[in-house]
């Protein structure tokens, strides 16, 4: 059984990656986020770099550390397993972990998981201009708790830094043979050549999959975008492949902002191929 991570930043177009890997039936359906295994993850990279400080007082090594929390996380996914037994593989996605990839990498091979890391990446001014428009939906909302999108390029660029950044740069190649990154308008564009390269990362066949169809497989509720109770929705969630997104950043930042954004975020605009 392999179990394939799917990973970006917000507004990348994740959820549709994800709903192109569940759809084949050899895996678990389409679900909400594994946001329980982020605590996880976090504590082997938090308590891994405090070892010294801390760990030492309640294991004999970091590598006894990271066995008894690799033991923690296989009874995650084997309860995820559980709940979902015909399935061969799983797919899970908690973006939050995605700068953790490498983290979770090494927790897995403890484990003696078969892992695979899928990371979307998408034009930073998209991105951003997508994560404005939510933070206008949330301040209609008006909710006591909603969280806060302030219109600051300086502060969304670095969010969309800090969770790339760590992920593509780790060098290790046990990790870097398990890594495949897709941009976002490469899947909308040429999905039939996408889906060759998702087949040859994950190991699924995918056959099941129509571009221009609803999702299948999908145990998300997705609500109503027209509703507003959930800002962060889109309106492209469980419908077809759409390019209907794409350089959708002209029509709602400005011309300063977008400069500000190409200077904060010069690095993966040119490695990505967006400049």
């Amino acid at each position: 059984m392999t179990v394939i991570y799917v990973g970006g930043v917000n507004r990348s177009g994740s959820t549709l990656l994800q709903s192109i890997l569940c759809s084949d039936p050899a895996t678990n359906p389409l679900v909400q986020e594994a946001s329980y295994l982020n605590f996880i993850v976090h504590a082997w990279a938090f308590s891994r770099a405090q070892f010294d400080f801390h760990g030492r007082y309640y294991f004999d090594s970091t590598d006894e550390m990271k066995q008894f929390t690799a033991g923690w996380l296989k009874a995650f996914l084997d309860r995820f397993r559980r709940r979902y037994p015909d399935a061969r593989h799983l797919v899970l996605r908690y973006l939050p972990m995605t700068p953790l990839f490498p983290d979770l990498q090494e927790l897995m091979a403890a484990a003696g998981e078969d892992v695979r890391f899928v990371i979307v990446a998408r034009d930073p001014r998209d991105v951003i201009a997508s994560m404005v428009r939510v933070g206008e939906r949330a301040a209609k909302l008006n909710r006591p708790g909603e969280q806060a999108i302030p219109r600051n390029m300086a502060q969304l660029g670095k969010i969309y830094m800090d969770v790339y950044g760590p992920a593509l740069s780790c060098q290790r190649p046990e990790y870097r043979q398990h890594l495949t990154v897709i941009r976002y308008e490469d899947l909308v564009t040429r999905t039939d050549e996408v889906l060759d390269v998702l087949r040859q990362a994950s190991g699924l066949e995918l056959k099941d999959f129509e571009a221009g169809a609803n999702w299948t497989r999908n145990e998300m509720d997705l609500q109503d975008p027209a509703s507003g109770a959930n800002p962060w929705m889109s309106e492209l969630w469980g419908k077809g492949v759409s390019q209907a997104r794409i350089g959708s950043y002209r029509k709602v930042l400005t011309a300063s902002e977008i400069a500000q954004i190409e200077k904060l975020c010069d690095t993966p605009l040119k490695l990505f191929g967006y400049r």
